[in-house]
Formats: structure tokens, sequence, C-alpha cells
């Protein structure tokens, strides 16, 4: 997708004040190395995603100096559950950041909803000329007893998060980074992976409390599926990233950092930076993180990450994932000063 002409007006990341470790005995040593962190971000038990994404709009639309009800349309991301079982969290979001009359979307897409999500709202300026900025937002808390932060996914750990980003169109107020290109590319053949063989339940968590990734995992590696998968994608995800690069007119030489999925060291270190040295070299900046995972949050967590890493006129690229299988690469400017 071409974003010339769009840009990130403010973004936040909200992260609870307090981090914990696991349980006594709950990880070995091993584990820690795999994981690569101790601690993680956990919000207290009287806030919801939703709250804490209010929080994060609230403090977007300051910064950028926007009013809320000039805003366009608001697109909420999210990974788990959001505090009732069957309502619109985007609704709630917006009313509570005084937006309104905007329409408020709802996009569930695991760890890649960030990235659908902001992808949404610039399609959204693209085709509505008369819409000035569209906020995105995600929250995410992976609370007990349905969902164990440590162990539930053997390729990443969760913290609780909020985020909120304002698109809108370049030379129309600040530009917190410029847009340069968002590119996706989808492999459905994988969908299987994060269900296995299981049948579908009826109910939430009919599979049992907290909910498990291992067995889907572990079945979809026993069955070779995974290597399948792994030297699919690879060439898939080159491509991606080159189409990403031709968008914004520039080469692998100038981008001065590159966000990761915040997933765990193993998987970073052990798929994500091979695979990509393997057409970028292997000499770039990544960044890093003391947070894990984010859920849908990640790739605009990651954008705010990006932009404290660039100097004026540098470029950041941000990659994602998700099962299923969608991968997005971002491509963004730091305005010149």
């Amino acid at each position: 997708m071409t974003a010339t002409g769009l840009s990130i007006k403010a973004a936040t990341l909200w992260l609870p004040p307090d981090k914990k470790g696991p349980a006594e005995g709950e990880l070995t040593a091993a584990d820690f190395e795999r994981i690569g962190l101790s601690e993680l971000y956990v919000a207290p038990d009287d806030i919801a995603p939703p709250q804490m994404a209010v929080l994060a709009a609230k403090s977007t639309l300051e910064k950028s100096g926007v009013e809320p009800n000039s805003v366009g349309s608001l697109v909420h991301t999210f990974s788990y559950h959001q505090g009732f079982d069957m309502w619109s969290p985007a609704h709630y979001i917006a009313y509570h950041a005084g937006i309104t009359d905007a329409l408020p979307v709802n996009v569930q897409q695991c760890c890649n909803g960030g990235a659908v999500a902001l992808q949404i709202a610039a399609k959204w300026l693209v085709a509505t000329p008369g819409t000035s900025t569209v906020l995105v937002t995600s929250g995410d808390r992976f609370a007990g007893p349905g969902f164990d932060r440590w162990s539930t996914d053997d390729d990443a750990a969760y913290s609780d998060s909020a985020t909120a980003v304002l698109l809108g169109r370049t030379g129309e107020g600040e530009d917190f980074l410029h847009l340069r290109a968002l590119e996706m590319v989808t492999d459905t053949t994988w969908e299987v992976q994060m269900r296995g063989s299981a049948a579908f339940s009826s109910v939430p968590l009919g599979h049992g409390a907290p909910m498990s990734l291992r067995p889907a995992n572990q079945e979809f590696r026993e069955s070779g599926a995974a290597a399948e998968m792994v030297k699919a994608l690879v060439p898939k995800m080159h491509d991606l990233i080159q189409r990403a690069l031709r968008t914004a007119g520039i080469e692998t030489g100038d981008l001065s950092c590159i966000a990761l999925p915040r997933l765990t060291r193993t998987v970073r270190e052990g798929m994500f930076k091979p695979a990509l040295g393997e057409l970028i070299g292997p000499d770039h900046h990544y960044l890093d993180y003391d947070t894990g995972s984010l859920g849908a949050g990640d790739p605009l967590a990651n954008l705010v990450a990006v932009e404290a890493a660039l100097e004026p006129g540098q470029y950041g690229m941000v990659i994602q994932g998700t099962g299923g299988l969608t991968f997005s690469c971002s491509v963004v400017q730091a305005p010149e000063k």
C-alpha cells in the first residue's frame, strides 16, 4: 500500500507501573534463557483493557492537539478478553475518549492486529477525503485464570499494555512519523498452526483454563509442518520487505533501525534475524525491549520505540507476524527538523 501523504501525528505506549516475575518454581533456568526476560508488566485487577486504551487514547489526542470530535474513526485491536463476552470495546473507548460521532471498529488478528488496524486507518483516510485523522488503539490484559502470561504460549511471554496511534495527513499539524509504506503478505495454508487437531468448542475457554497454545504448536512441529512453513514463508517475507522498501523509495542501507515482533529471545535470534539477514545483511540495528509480547499492541508500540531511536530524516522498519498466517512490514521516517 502506498502511504505517501500520511503521517502519524502522535503515539502513546501505556504500561502498568508494576512488573512481576513468575511464581517461584514456575520456570526453569532454560525457560528464562529462552524467553529472555525475568519480569513482565502486570496491570492491577481494577483496570480492564478498554480502560487502559482510553488512557492511551487521551494521551495521544492531547499530544497531537487534535479535538476528539474531529477524529473520523476509531479502530481498536486486541488479542484477548476485553472485559465482557459480547460487546464492542471500540465504542466504549471512543465515548470515553470524547469521540462521540466517529465510527468505532474492532479488529482481532492476534499479534498483527495493530498493523491491520493501522492499514484500515490509512485506507480510510485515502478513501475519505473529508476525514483528517483516524485513531488506532490497542489494549490487552493477559490475566488468569484464563491466561498464563508466562506459560500459555511457548513462543512469547505477555505484558499488559495499551497503545494509541493517531494517523492523519502529512503537513496538517505536527508529524510524529511519516508513514512511507505499510505492506502485508498472507498464506492461509498455515491457519492450523494455532488450533491443531482439537475439535471446535462451543463456549469461551472450552478447551480448558488457562488456555494453552502449546499442544497445537507441538503438534505442528512434530508433524513437520513448522519446518515446511518456515521454508515457504522466508521468500514471502523477503518479497514483503522488498515491496515495502520500493514503496518507500529506499534501500536496505537507508534503514537506521528495525523493530521485530516482541517474541521470545529464541524466536527473534533463531528465526527472524537469520531470515532477515539473508536479505538485508547481518549488521542492522535491531531494537530491544523489556516488555515481552504486547499482543495486538506489538506493532503500534514498536512505532513508538522506532521514533525514539531515529534522528531527523532517518528511516525505520517495523516487522510483525501472526499465526494464520500474515506478515506486515511498515517503513516510517522521522520528520526533518
